[in-house]
Protein backbone atom coordinates (compact mmCIF):
# COMPACT_ATOMS: atom_id res chain seq x y z
CA UNK A 1 0.00 0.00 0.00
CA UNK A 2 0.81 3.56 -0.75
CA UNK A 3 -0.16 5.79 2.83
CA UNK A 4 1.93 5.42 5.39
CA UNK A 5 0.54 5.48 9.22
CA UNK A 6 1.69 9.14 10.84
CA UNK A 7 1.89 8.06 14.55
CA UNK A 8 1.88 10.85 17.34
CA UNK A 9 1.97 9.09 20.93
CA UNK A 10 2.12 11.46 24.24
CA UNK A 11 3.30 10.03 27.16
CA UNK A 12 2.35 10.93 30.75
CA UNK A 13 3.18 7.77 33.05
CA UNK A 14 3.23 4.40 32.65
CA UNK A 15 0.79 2.90 29.66
CA UNK A 16 -2.40 1.42 30.63
CA UNK A 17 -3.34 -1.69 29.08
CA UNK A 18 -5.39 -1.53 25.79
CA UNK A 19 -8.51 -3.81 25.50
CA UNK A 20 -7.09 -4.47 21.86
CA UNK A 21 -3.78 -3.68 19.69
CA UNK A 22 -4.47 -0.68 18.42
CA UNK A 23 -1.13 -0.77 16.17
CA UNK A 24 -2.86 -3.64 14.72
CA UNK A 25 -5.76 -2.26 13.98
CA UNK A 26 -5.13 0.47 12.66
CA UNK A 27 -3.51 -1.53 10.05
CA UNK A 28 -6.13 -4.29 9.08
CA UNK A 29 -8.73 -0.88 9.14
CA UNK A 30 -6.73 1.02 6.49
CA UNK A 31 -6.04 -1.86 4.97
CA UNK A 32 -9.27 -3.53 4.67
CA UNK A 33 -11.25 0.07 4.23
CA UNK A 34 -8.73 0.47 0.89
CA UNK A 35 -9.88 -3.29 -0.33
CA UNK A 36 -13.33 -2.86 0.20
CA UNK A 37 -14.07 0.52 -1.03
CA UNK A 38 -11.65 0.30 -3.59
CA UNK A 39 -10.01 3.53 -2.63
CA UNK A 40 -6.57 3.96 -1.36
CA UNK A 41 -6.85 6.55 1.57
CA UNK A 42 -4.92 9.69 1.44
CA UNK A 43 -3.77 10.09 4.93
CA UNK A 44 -3.76 8.37 7.82
CA UNK A 45 -3.40 9.63 11.08
CA UNK A 46 -2.73 7.45 14.57
CA UNK A 47 -2.87 9.65 17.88
CA UNK A 48 -2.23 7.83 21.12
CA UNK A 49 -2.30 9.51 24.31
CA UNK A 50 -1.17 7.73 27.79
CA UNK A 51 -1.40 8.34 31.46
CA UNK A 52 -1.25 5.92 33.95
CA UNK A 53 -4.81 4.95 34.09
CA UNK A 54 -5.50 5.90 30.54
CA UNK A 55 -4.97 4.91 27.14
CA UNK A 56 -6.60 7.27 24.77
CA UNK A 57 -6.01 5.50 20.35
CA UNK A 58 -8.17 7.61 17.29
CA UNK A 59 -7.53 6.39 14.23
CA UNK A 60 -8.70 8.74 11.37
CA UNK A 61 -8.39 8.05 7.70
CA UNK A 62 -8.73 9.91 4.93
CA UNK A 63 -10.42 8.19 1.80
CA UNK A 64 -10.89 10.43 -1.33
CA UNK A 65 -14.49 10.84 -2.42
CA UNK A 66 -15.60 8.56 0.37
CA UNK A 67 -15.17 10.68 3.61
CA UNK A 68 -13.31 10.71 6.84
CA UNK A 69 -13.20 7.35 8.21
CA UNK A 70 -11.90 7.36 12.57
CA UNK A 71 -12.53 5.12 14.81
CA UNK A 72 -11.70 5.14 18.74
CA UNK A 73 -10.08 3.03 21.51
CA UNK A 74 -10.66 3.85 25.21
CA UNK A 75 -8.72 1.46 27.70
CA UNK A 76 -11.10 2.71 30.61
CA UNK A 77 -13.66 0.10 28.69
CA UNK A 78 -13.57 -3.01 27.80
CA UNK A 79 -14.47 -5.16 24.98
CA UNK A 80 -17.09 -3.52 22.32
CA UNK A 81 -17.64 -0.55 24.19
CA UNK A 82 -14.32 0.06 24.30
CA UNK A 83 -14.87 1.06 20.34
CA UNK A 84 -16.26 4.24 18.66
CA UNK A 85 -16.68 4.51 15.16
CA UNK A 86 -17.48 7.18 13.27
CA UNK A 87 -18.07 8.20 9.41
CA UNK A 88 -18.16 12.15 8.39
CA UNK A 89 -18.32 12.82 12.24
CA UNK A 90 -21.41 10.45 12.35
CA UNK A 91 -21.36 7.70 14.41
CA UNK A 92 -21.19 4.02 12.49
CA UNK A 93 -22.92 1.14 14.25
CA UNK A 94 -21.53 -1.90 14.35
CA UNK A 95 -21.05 -5.31 16.27
CA UNK A 96 -17.89 -6.38 17.53
CA UNK A 97 -16.71 -9.53 19.45
CA UNK A 98 -13.32 -9.30 21.08
CA UNK A 99 -10.95 -11.99 19.36
CA UNK A 100 -11.83 -10.80 15.79
CA UNK A 101 -10.74 -8.60 13.99
CA UNK A 102 -11.36 -4.96 15.04
CA UNK A 103 -10.03 -3.63 11.93
CA UNK A 104 -11.68 -5.49 9.42
CA UNK A 105 -15.08 -5.38 11.34
CA UNK A 106 -14.90 -1.42 11.61
CA UNK A 107 -13.82 -1.80 8.16
CA UNK A 108 -17.12 -4.03 7.19
CA UNK A 109 -18.90 -1.34 9.16
CA UNK A 110 -18.16 1.91 7.64
CA UNK A 111 -18.30 0.01 3.76
CA UNK A 112 -21.88 -1.47 4.88
CA UNK A 113 -23.23 2.44 6.10
CA UNK A 114 -21.93 3.99 3.27
CA UNK A 115 -23.75 1.39 0.74
CA UNK A 116 -26.99 2.08 3.09
CA UNK A 117 -26.32 6.37 2.80
CA UNK A 118 -26.12 5.88 -0.98
CA UNK A 119 -29.23 3.76 -1.19
CA UNK A 120 -31.34 5.82 0.47
CA UNK A 121 -30.15 9.00 -1.20
CA UNK A 122 -30.60 7.32 -4.72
Amino acid sequence: MKFQIHTATGHDGTAAPAPLDAHEAAREFTAALAELLQVEPARVVHDEWRTLPYTWTNVTVMLPKVGTAVFSVDSRKSGADALRLYLDDKPVPFQWEPGTSAGRTLAQAVAAHRSEAAARQG
